[in-house]
């Protein structure tokens, strides 16, 4: 038989091609010279999902609406225009667990599952033996495995590193549990109880020509709850991070002057980045701008109700206003 290439994503009003043997005299009705580009599948829709998920042998009709369901409540797609739409997390978790758990999270092993399954109903297998060979293995490779860190590679928790619990000061890891991973503190449940929900509003990691300072590899920017910050590229194996540069140089050491947050209040400061062997430390935003008496470059962003936006020198506290823009009215000519 011939079977059009990627059966069972095709879209449901497509004709597929007839059945031919070999040998066979086909008509030619017409020879069109038309140049055509090579595309990608078109994406499922429910039905020819169903259709798919039919063809490899994978679940039952009674289990079809859970599978479609559980793909769009986790965010691991997106239904456009009737299709669904792999998002960025939908990919890592795919990505991540495929490369952990390779014998599990493959079509073989979900039709042959689904076969097995069968046999027991029909009384061919003990469901005791099947669920012994399943699970011995399975127990073993989960044991292995660092599942915490799992949960933060595939959703992106790098921004964890430069947080911390508000209601203790504790670090904050992820979990796993009965509803799905979630966001706890390092002493929960003993001493603190502070949890809240993933978030699916990520955003993607920017390139940068940093180097971490752990391990040698490039670095990016990424985005947590405290703004910007630079996360080594090899999160979750180096979490190697570093503040966001300001631009403005210590006046002590000439180190780079870098936000910072304090662990107990959790509010932003701004430190040099060789702390703590220097101890330089300012409150207000840095800027590189030049004091009219010493030159240094670099200055805070002050403000008050009755002076306004203006600038204090970080090396030699020397004040000035901020001019404004002065406005010309056009004249008619």
């Amino acid at each position: 038989d011939i079977r059009e290439e990627g059966e069972g994503r095709a879209l449901e009003d497509e004709q597929g091609l007839p059945v031919v043997e070999k040998g066979e005299a086909v008509p030619v009705k017409a020879i069109l010279p038309t140049q055509h580009f090579t595309e990608p599948p078109p994406r499922f829709s429910e039905a020819s999902l169903v259709k798919e998920l039919e063809r490899l042998g994978i679940g039952r009709p009674s289990t079809y609406a859970s599978i479609i369901s559980t793909i769009a409540e986790r965010r691991y797609a997106l239904i456009e225009q009737r299709r669904f739409f792999p998002t960025p997390l939908g990919e890592q978790v795919e990505k991540v667990m495929v490369k952990n758990f390779p014998d599990v999270f493959n079509v073989q092993f979900t039709s042959h599952m689904e076969s097995d399954l069968d046999k027991v109903e029909e009384g061919e297998i003990d469901w005791r033996v099947m669920l012994r060979d399943f699970y011995t293995p399975f127990e073993l490779s989960v044991k292995n495995t660092n599942v915490e860190e799992l949960i933060a590679e595939a959703h992106d928790l790098s921004a964890l590193a430069t947080e911390r619990c508000p209601e203790c000061g504790g670090k904050l890891v992820a979990r796993g549990g009965f509803f799905g991973p979630f966001i706890a503190c390092e002493n929960h449940p003993k001493e603190c109880k502070f949890t809240r929900p993933l978030r699916g509003d990520r955003k993607p990691a920017e390139p940068t020509n940093e180097i971490c300072h752990e391990c040698g590899e490039m670095m990016v920017i990424r985005h947590g709850r405290s703004g910007e910050f630079l996360g080594c590229s090899k999160f979750p194996k180096c979490r190697g991070t570093r503040s966001m540069p300001t631009g403005v140089k210590c006046p002590k050491d000439g180190g780079d002057i870098a936000v910072r947050r304090s662990k107990k209040r959790g509010k932003p400061f701004y430190g040099c980045s060789n702390y703590p062997k220097c101890d330089f430390v300012i409150w207000d935003r840095p800027v590189a701008e030049a004091c009219p008496e010493c030159q240094y470059l670099g200055a805070e962003v002050k403000s008050n109700r009755t002076r306004g936006e203006y600038r204090r020198c970080i090396s030699c506290a020397n004040e000035w206003d901020v001019q404004q823009p002065v406005e010309i009215e056009a004249v008619a000519s």
